[in-house]
C-alpha cells in the first residue's frame, strides 16, 4: 500500500514534469528580451550591478544565470521522468532556481529603490510554492526570499546607495507578515483537503468509518461543499461496496473491515472473539433440482434468517457461494456454542422459497471462541473456525463442530440429538 510520503513524491513528480517546461520557456524568453533590450540601450544595468561587476561582467551574468537555469530544469525535468519521483528536497531546489533568478534580474537591472519589487514578484511565486508543494517549501521559499532581500541591500549599500535599512526592514516585515497570513490560510485549506484525500482513500480501501466533520469549519467554503457530500453519499457507498447484494450481509470487503475493528476492540479490552463458520448442506441439489433462481431465494432468505437469528452487535456476512460467517464480539465459548445451535435450529424450523418450492434447508457449522492477544490471531482464528465447520461436513452435517486443540471436537446438535437440553 503506498505510503503519504510515496504519494507526495509522486504527485511533485507531476507538478515538476508539467511545469519545468513552462520555467524553461519563461526562462528563454525573458533573458531573450532583456538582452535585446540592453543591446538596444533601452534597458540599463543597475547602479549597484555596475558598481560590483561592471557592464561587460554583468552580461555574462545575465547569460550565466539564463542557461544555468535552463540546464538544472531540463536536468530535473529528466530525472523526474525517469524515477517518477520527486521528493520535498527536489520541489525546493527548483523553487530556490526560481528565486535566484528573481533577485538576480533585480540584482542586474532594478535601482535599490525599487528592490521591493523583487518582493512583489516573490509573491506570486511563494504562492504557487505553497499551492503545489505544500507549507515546508513556501516556509523555506519565505526564509530564502528574506535573505536574498537583505542581501540585495547589503549589496547596494556597499556599492554606496543611500537605501535605508529601517525602510528596507519595515517593507521586509510587512511583506513577511502579510506571507506569513497567506500561508496560514492556505495551510488550513491545504490540512482540509488532505483530510478529504485521507478519507477517501479510506473509503478506496473500504473503509467508510470516517465523515468529514463540517463542524469544524467555522468558515463554510467550497471544501466544506464537497466533505458534506461525502457524508450524504457516505452510507449508500458503504452499502454498495461492503454489502453482499443478494443476502443483504456484508460482504468479505466489509467482513474484513469489521473483523480488524472487532479484533482490534477485543485486544484492546482483553475478551473474546468468537467466528462461526456456517455452511449450507448439499446446496448443489437446490440449483440443480429447482434452478439457480430458486437457489438465489435461498440464498437471500438465508441472509434474513442470520440477521435475525444473530444478536445485536453480531456481524453476519456472505463469504462465499453458500458460505457464512457470523462475528461474535465479547463471546465465550459457551455463548458462542449457544448461539450456533440457535442457528441450527433455526435452519432446521424452515423451510424456504415458500410458495414456489418448500425447501429444507440445514447447515454445517463450525465455531471457535479465544481470547485475543493481538489482532495477528485474525488468520489463526479464521482456520479453526473451518477446521470445526469441515469437521461438522465430515462427521455427518446437520450438526454444530466446538474447536478444539486436538479437534477430538464436541460435537453438538446431531440430527438424532436435541441440542437444547446440552
Amino acid at each position: 500500500m503506498p505510503t503519504d510520503a510515496s504519494r507526495s513524491n509522486v504527485a511533485n513528480a507531476d507538478i515538476l514534469v508539467w511545469q519545468t517546461g513552462y520555467r524553461v520557456l519563461l526562462a528563454l524568453v525573458a533573458a531573450g528580451i532583456a538582452a535585446g533590450l540592453r543591446s538596444a540601450g533601452v534597458l540599463t544595468l543597475s547602479s549597484v550591478a555596475d558598481a560590483a561587476i561592471g557592464p561587460a561582467l554583468a552580461d555574462r551574468v545575465l547569460s550565466l544565470v539564463a542557461l544555468t537555469y535552463v540546464l538544472l530544469a531540463v536536468g530535473i525535468r529528466a530525472v523526474v521522468r525517469r524515477t517518477r519521483q520527486a521528493s520535498r528536497m527536489l520541489a525546493t531546489l527548483m523553487v530556490v532556481a526560481d528565486l535566484a533568478v528573481v533577485f538576480g534580474m533585480v540584482f542586474l537591472l532594478a535601482e535599490p529603490r525599487d528592490y521591493d519589487r523583487a518582493l512583489l514578484i516573490a509573491l506570486f511565486s511563494l504562492q504557487l510554492t505553497h499551492v503545489y508543494f505544500g507549507r515546508t517549501s513556501a516556509l523555506l521559499m519565505l526564509a530564502a526570499i528574506a535573505a536574498a532581500y537583505l542581501l540585495l541591500i547589503d549589496l547596494a549599500q556597499r556599492a554606496g546607495s543611500t537605501v535605508s535599512s529601517v525602510e528596507a526592514l519595515t517593507t521586509l516585515g510587512l511583506f513577511g507578515l502579510g506571507a506569513l497570513l497567506v500561508t496560514r490560510v492556505q495551510s488550513n485549506l491545504h490540512e482540509r483537503l488532505a483530510n478529504l484525500v485521507s478519507i477517501f482513500e479510506r473509503a478506496e480501501d473500504g473503509d467508510f468509518s470516517r465523515s468529514y466533520d463540517v463542524a469544524a469549519d467555522r468558515r463554510p467554503d467550497a471544501i466544506t461543499a464537497v466533505g458534506r457530500a461525502y457524508n450524504r453519499m457516505r452510507t449508500q457507498l458503504a452499502s454498495i461496496v461492503e454489502t453482499d447484494p443478494l443476502s443483504g450481509c456484508f460482504n468479505r470487503r466489509g467482513f474484513e473491515q469489521q473483523y480488524r475493528r472487532e479484533l482490534a476492540r477485543a485486544a484492546r479490552t482483553q475478551t473474546d472473539l468468537a467466528l462461526i463458520a456456517i455452511d449450507l448442506d448439499h446446496f448443489k441439489q437446490v440449483n440443480d433440482t429447482h434452478g439457480h433462481l430458486v437457489g438465489d431465494r435461498v440464498i437471500a432468505e438465508t441472509g434474513e434468517l442470520l440477521r435475525a437469528t444473530a444478536r445485536t452487535g453480531d456481524v453476519v456476512a456472505r463469504t462465499g457461494g453458500e458460505e457464512f460467517l457470523v462475528l461474535a464480539p465479547n463471546t465465550a465459548a459457551p455463548g458462542a456454542q449457544q448461539l450456533a445451535v440457535r442457528v441450527l435450529e433455526a435452519f432446521r424450523r424452515r423451510t424456504f422459497a415458500e410458495p414456489t418450492a418448500h425447501i429444507a434447508v440445514t447447515v454445517s457449522v463450525g465455531v471457535v471462541s479465544d481470547a485475543v492477544p493481538d489482532v495477528t490471531i485474525a488468520e489463526a482464528l479464521r482456520a479453526r473456525a473451518d477446521e470445526a465447520l469441515y469437521a461438522a461436513k465430515r462427521s455427518g452435517r446437520n450438526r454444530v463442530v466446538l474447536w478444539t486443540d486436538s479437534l477430538d471436537a464436541r460435537t453438538l446438535g446431531r440430527p438424532d440429538d436435541d441440542p437444547t437440553t446440552r
